[in-house]
């Protein structure tokens, strides 16, 4: 049975500064983004992530009012690197390469007289190893209630349902699913918004907490930080300094304009880190 990890991967930049957590964050180009949640603006974005040994990641999203509520779609892709084939014989057959690409689209909508968003993405993955294929579709949707008197968010999402079909030459697929509490909470005296997210995986069993902010500065700069529970499981207790900043975000960002831009950092608790950029535009 083969897995897709690439499903939980980064896939915005703005992501790795949170170290995973802000599923109520707006983000058309996000894999960690509840349903419910979408920038009422039109907008366009683009980011790229460069992981170790040649791993990249590419998407770009636009978001636009539509039919009363909010659409988007997006395009992701990650590349895995070109490798040297060869056969049972030890025979060199050429270079191959392996990638995983997704098409989302989607939709979010409030609901009159209530301070409820409800919204629904569906996605196809394609995942290619030399001429080895898998096909998958799969829906999220969620829900997000919004509290202005405390200024707050809280919200529920199930992620990743769906089936695997047409595969070439492949072993079979398994796409698992997930659900994820979120809230978010803006401070009274503090240009900070903090996110939390609780990830309960139904296959594998794993339960992780994401918490996250951002600090939001007069002049247009914003910075991010995040980190998680990984940062126990990831944990190699070879460094003190990698055992404190492991599985931990980092990032900046600023707008000028109707433009955006931001960079963010993850770091793994190996000490491996993923960088990476991001443009957002208002249309």
């Amino acid at each position: 049975m083969t897995g897709f990890p690439s499903f939980n991967v980064f896939s915005s930049s703005s992501e790795l500064g949170l170290g995973g957590a802000g599923f109520l964050l707006p983000s058309p180009n996000s894999t960690k983004v509840n349903p419910s949640v979408a920038d009422s603006n039109r907008s366009f974005v683009a980011s790229i992530i460069n992981y170790k040994s040649g791993i990249s990641s590419q998407s770009i999203g636009l978001c636009s009012p539509w039919v009363y509520g909010t659409a988007t779609i997006s395009m992701r892709h990650i590349s895995y690197g070109t490798f040297d084939g060869y056969d049972e014989l030890s025979e060199y057959t050429g270079k191959y390469y392996s990638s995983d690409t997704w098409f989302n689209i989607g939709y979010s909508k409030k609901i009159k007289l209530f301070p409820i968003r409800l919204g629904l993405t569906a996605q196809y993955f394609l995942s290619s190893l030399e001429n080895y294929t898998i096909n998958a579709l799969a829906i999220s949707f969620g829900s997000m209630i919004s509290f202005k008197r405390i200024d707050s968010k809280f919200g529920v999402s199930f992620h990743n349902i769906g089936t695997t079909f047409n595969i070439n030459n492949y072993s079979e697929g398994l796409i698992e699913p997930k659900i994820v509490f979120s809230c978010a909470k803006t401070l009274a005296y503090l240009p900070l918004t903090i996110y939390m997210d609780a990830v309960m995986e139904r296959i594998s069993k794993n339960q992780d907490v994401f918490i996250g902010g951002i600090f939001n500065f007069k002049n247009n700069l914003r910075v991010r930080w995040g980190t998680s529970t990984r940062k126990i499981s990831q944990n190699t207790n070879q460094d003190l300094t990698k055992s404190i900043i492991g599985a931990s975000g980092f990032g900046f960002g600023f707008k000028a304009g109707s433009t955006t831009i931001n960079y963010g950092v993850f770091i793994y608790g190996t000490g491996a880190s993923a960088h990476g950029i991001e443009m957002g535009i208002k249309l």
